[in-house]
């Protein structure tokens, strides 16, 4: 690493869950490449998740976009030289935002995995909003990857097991089961990867395989984050003043 590493500000909470794997990852990448302690700073913003959930499931998307803005405005008086949100469903509400620094987002961290891993088309599982609202996949599309949509079923049973069992770090056996099951129905569909578009998701695999090639959404913007501060890896962040 030449220079100091930029300060990398996260905008977590969304659940905690997932908000500790991004600063676990980050951490243990840097000593995997390195072999010392001196990663990136990192800012943690942990929103309260009881008020996003609320939030979301009433279709109030303009209390989530205050709940992030806010985090985000604090993240940068903290001495963030860029930030990211570390949940796919806010990803919502980046064309509202209005931040001071620019922003990591998870579809330019999916699209560069994706092409590493020679994937085109990615069978969307994430919560019901990320796969029924549209503008997840818009994205991804936009950067030039096809996308695979879950039956209604199998929305509403991932939708289920996200906010019913992974929110809370619970992993059961059935749940886990179900969830091969839909990936394997995905593949079948014309998906050559699942894309876990909940970063509670990556969950599920810790046990292992599940049957079917898989792209962590939280290990690649976590990875994309670490290699943005360290400059091994030049993102396009979107500008501070807006997003697209």
């Amino acid at each position: 690493m030449s220079g100091p590493a930029d300060c990398i500000g996260i905008i977590g909470g969304m659940s905690p869950q997932s908000t500790v794997t991004y600063y676990q990852t980050i951490v243990r990448l840097h000593h995997e490449a390195m072999g010392s302690h001196d990663y990136p700073r990192v800012l943690i913003g942990s929103i309260p998740f009881q008020p996003i959930s609320d939030a979301c499931h009433d279709g109030d998307w303009e209390t989530v976009r205050q709940l992030v803005q806010a985090e985000g405005d604090a993240l940068v008086a903290g001495g963030a030289d860029f930030l990211l949100i570390a949940a796919n469903t806010i990803h919502k509400v980046l064309p509202d935002l209005r931040l001071s620094r620019p922003l990591l987002t998870i579809y330019d961290a999916v699209a560069v995995a994706a092409e590493e891993g020679d994937f085109s088309r990615l069978g969307l599982a994430g919560t019901r909003f990320t796969m029924a609202d549209g503008f997840y996949q818009e994205a991804l599309e936009a950067r030039g990857l096809g996308v695979v949509l879950p039956t209604d079923e199998d929305q509403n049973t991932i939708h289920r097991i996200i906010y019913e069992e992974l929110v809370l770090g619970t992993v059961t056996g059935p749940s886990r089961e179900a969830f091969s099951a839909i990936g394997g129905r995905l593949v079948e569909a014309g998906a050559e990867a699942v894309l876990l578009a909940c970063t509670e998701l990556e969950l599920l695999t810790r046990e292992g395989s599940l049957g079917v090639p898989v792209l962590d959404t939280t290990l690649a913007h976590a990875r994309a984050a670490w290699e943005q501060a360290t400059g091994r890896t030049e993102y396009p962040l979107l500008a501070g003043s807006g997003t697209r």
